[in-house]
């Protein structure tokens, strides 16, 4: 593609509706600055709450513009509405990448990527994408020809030519090699065995209604006397989940969110997640043993695709989500009890996730950055 350097030095990162697409920027942003230590960055993400408090914490410069999800051709009503956030978006984007003199764009996928790649394709700066998931979103099989460079988590048919490289991953996402070390991290006892459970930057709700309902089994009770839960629920009701745990006589921490997510994958002895991109990324750096809930809403199923290169290679198991709490958990139960039982079944899988990890993508990304500001 004819690109060309604008000669401006700032690099805009796009991604959001989800930490699993705002994090992997955060990643490229700290590989970015191993080589280039002064670095100017700036974050693009949706105008969801969620995002903002995501990018509160992350520290970094930011925008959030008004742009929604493609619209359903069954929805027709929807068309309006996303057309009139969508020129409100490249509007504000044009003066954005004016006024901090943006120079490259990178966008990690979902629908905060398609303004700012337009846009970026429309001044013809250099900008690449970062496909995240096994199977790519509508936004990514549309914006992929308006390119520059693209990337990708997983190999697909849908983006020829795309170079494949680990999911951009950033430092707080891998905890540390000693086990006791991350569960006091994380403020749990260094002694116990933990169950991770998460559902990423929502909580999952079908996830922990099949732990509600797993409380009010006395085999789970009985079997988890020796361990301890750390539950990560993200909007979910932290004070009543705690008080099931309780109530049920499981020690348990809930949180809505995490700061050392790598802590937390690493002091897990077994758990259980939904398979996003990001989710599946982490435990596998972690060599996490994990039993993976795909979200079952995706009409794609691209979170089980996600999950099935670390179950293939023997670190995890997948489940399928049955949305009902009680199918749920009759279907994890005895999954749970064996693997809480079974030593030597959880080191074997922790060994295959260790041997058969990808290596991290962001330093990928971080050299293409580096290259085109020159």
């Amino acid at each position: 593609m004819n690109d060309r350097s604008s000669g401006h030095d700032t690099v805009l990162l796009a991604g959001g509706g989800t930490g699993g697409h705002i994090y992997p920027n955060v990643g490229i942003v700290e590989a970015l600055r191993e080589r280039r230590p002064h670095a100017r960055v700036h974050m693009l993400v949706s105008n969801r709450p969620g995002d903002a408090a995501i990018m509160e914490r992350v520290g970094e410069p930011w925008t959030a513009i008004p742009v929604r999800p493609l619209p359903n051709l069954r929805r027709p009503w929807e068309a309006l509405p996303f057309a009139r956030d969508w020129r409100r978006s490249t509007t504000q984007l044009r003066k954005l990448l004016h006024e901090q003199r943006i120079g490259a764009v990178v966008a990690t996928g979902g629908f905060v990527s398609g303004p700012a790649l337009v846009t970026a394709s429309a001044r013809k700066l250099p900008r690449a994408m970062v496909n995240l998931d096994a199977v790519p979103g509508q936004a990514n099989r549309l914006l992929v020809r308006r390119c520059s460079r693209v990337f990708t988590a997983y190999r697909s048919d849908a983006l020829p030519g795309a170079e494949v490289i680990g999911l951009p991953l950033r430092g707080a996402s891998v905890g540390d090699d000693d086990r006791a070390v991350a569960r006091a991290a994380v403020g749990l006892d260094p002694a116990k065995p933990v169950l991770f459970v998460t559902g990423a930057t929502h909580g999952a709700t079908s996830v922990i209604e099949a732990l509600v309902a797993l409380t009010r089994r006395s085999q789970f009770v009985d079997t988890m006397q020796s361990w301890q839960v750390l539950h990560q629920c993200g909007t979910y009701d932290v004070a009543a989940l705690q008080a099931t745990y309780d109530t049920a006589g499981v020690r348990a921490t809930v949180v809505d969110y995490l700061q050392a997510m790598g802590q937390a994958w690493a002091a897990a002895d077994l758990a259980v997640s939904r398979a996003g991109a990001g989710s599946v990324a982490e435990a596998w750096a972690n060599a996490t043993p994990t039993v993976f809930l795909p979200n079952p809403y995706h009409r794609d199923q691209h979170q089980r695709h996600n999950a099935e290169p670390m179950v293939d290679g023997g670190g995890a198991v997948l489940v399928g989500d049955e949305i009902d709490a009680e199918r749920n958990a009759d279907r994890l139960l005895p999954l749970l009890l064996e693997l809480v039982g079974d030593d030597d079944r959880r080191h074997a899988m922790h060994d295959a996730a260790l041997n058969n990890r990808p290596p991290a993508g962001a330093e990928a990304v971080a050299t293409w950055i580096d290259q085109v500001l020159g």
